[in-house]
């Protein structure tokens, strides 16, 4: 033990000082290898800080929502007539196993603010509980009510609203807004609201108009209900609400088919999509890796050429030839350990400025910095097993007579 540890001491310092001699070839070692840990570092932090962001805006929706949409695999004439009846889809709220349902009947239509165009956007016809259910916030006035049956009611997104306030108007509450030539009062406007891409329903509550589920059938070309929000009761299991649902609406009508998606299911979906991704990311990063284990091997390569004498005056004094070999392979883990460190921290300031720059949260994953570490250990032996290999086979008399 004790002469192991001596012949790793005296290796270690002929590695620090070889490394110094040619300072040069191991600074642009160092670089090679400092890029390609950062870049394995910056990729999987950020895919894992992806992967955060993505499960942050499910949990702001809430993990006990469901959409229930009619199936696009209908395969019988039958099934591709049915479709879900708004007493039926409203009637969904009264099951034990659901606290709230909202469905919606969506279309496409252009905005007018006493005759000057807005531009155009998502007409949403909706109950009052689709506020509740997909967390809308009021900036002014209020939601739709189950009371405006039929009524020209409408709330504005908030970049409609922005539009409107340019043309001259700040108080919008009871202003008229003419919405595909039908003209409706505005009885409140909307906070701005970050578009959700958790769910499979698209809201764009911004550039959107709601209107009371009733009155939408009458201006939207197609009144079919493409979407049903709904919020399980606290406890409910999302497969015995998904289960209820679906045994409600096919009592109705045997021949509808439905997809009922839970919030929980995309979420194990998205979080699978998401490794994978995170994965290929680390895969792309360790392009840059290789080409720098591949530098540090040609270093290597060239050190031993350059020290051929002196390997043969240590072989001729008795040195082993695994002495030889831990020399070598000692002085390309201390390149690569040192490229890994300053990998590290290069990585790990990437990853905090492309943070800052998109506005999610920074962190650094102890996976990243552990694959990092172990990663800049691996191409340390595996890249400088062959050198310090070709170092131990030199023949003592032949290296000292070329020398």
């Amino acid at each position: 033990m004790s002469r192991t540890l001596a012949v790793f001491a005296i290796n270690a310092r002929e590695a620090v000082n070889s490394l110094r001699a040619a300072r040069l070839r191991t600074v642009l070692g160092l670089i090679g290898i400092m890029i390609g840990i950062s870049s394995v570092i910056t990729m999987i932090s950020l895919g894992e800080i992806a992967k955060a962001q993505a499960r942050k805006k499910f949990e702001a929706l809430g993990t006990d929502v469901l959409v229930v949409r009619q199936s696009d695999d209908a395969s019988t004439p039958e099934q591709q007539r049915a479709t879900i009846d708004l007493s039926d889809a409203v009637a969904l709220g009264t099951l034990p196993s659901v606290a709230a349902a909202a469905p919606r009947i969506w279309g496409h239509g252009e905005f007018r603010y006493a005759g000057i165009p807005l531009g155009d956007g998502s007409i949403h016809g909706v109950p009052a509980s689709f506020g509740n259910v997909y967390k809308l916030s009021l900036q002014a006035g209020r939601f739709v009510s189950d009371l405006d049956v039929d009524r020209a009611y409408c709330v504005i997104g908030a970049g409609i609203a922005n539009a409107i306030r340019q043309a001259g108007t700040k108080r919008l509450v009871g202003e008229l807004l003419e919405v595909d030539a039908a003209l409706f009062t505005i009885v409140g406007v909307l906070d701005s609201q970050a578009e959700n891409y958790a769910l499979p329903v698209r809201v764009e509550a911004n550039e959107s108009v709601f209107v009371p589920i009733t009155t939408s059938r009458r201006i939207i070309d197609n009144p079919l209900i493409d979407a049903i929000i709904v919020r399980a009761r606290a406890g409910i299991h999302h497969e015995t609400a998904a289960a209820h649902i679906r045994s409600f609406l096919r009592s109705r009508d045997p021949h509808l088919a439905l997809d009922v998606v839970s919030a929980k299911e995309l979420i194990a979906q998205m979080e699978a999509q998401m490794q994978i991704m995170t994965l290929l990311l680390a895969a792309v990063g360790s392009i840059a890796l290789i080409v720098g284990g591949i530098g540090i091997m040609n270093i290597m390569l060239v050190s031993v050429a350059e020290r051929r004498r002196e390997i043969g005056v240590r072989r001729a004094l008795g040195a082993r030839r695994g002495d030889i070999r831990s020399q070598f392979l000692i002085e390309s883990m201390m390149l690569t350990m040192a490229g890994g460190s300053l990998g590290m921290i290069l990585g790990s300031a990437a990853t905090y400025a492309l943070c800052q720059f998109t506005g999610w949260a920074f962190s650094i994953s102890a996976m990243s910095l552990a694959s990092g570490i172990g990663t800049a250990s691996a191409v340390g032996v595996f890249f400088g097993f062959q050198p310090a290999h070709q170092a131990s086979r030199l023949d003592p008399i032949a290296a000292l007579k070329d020398a």
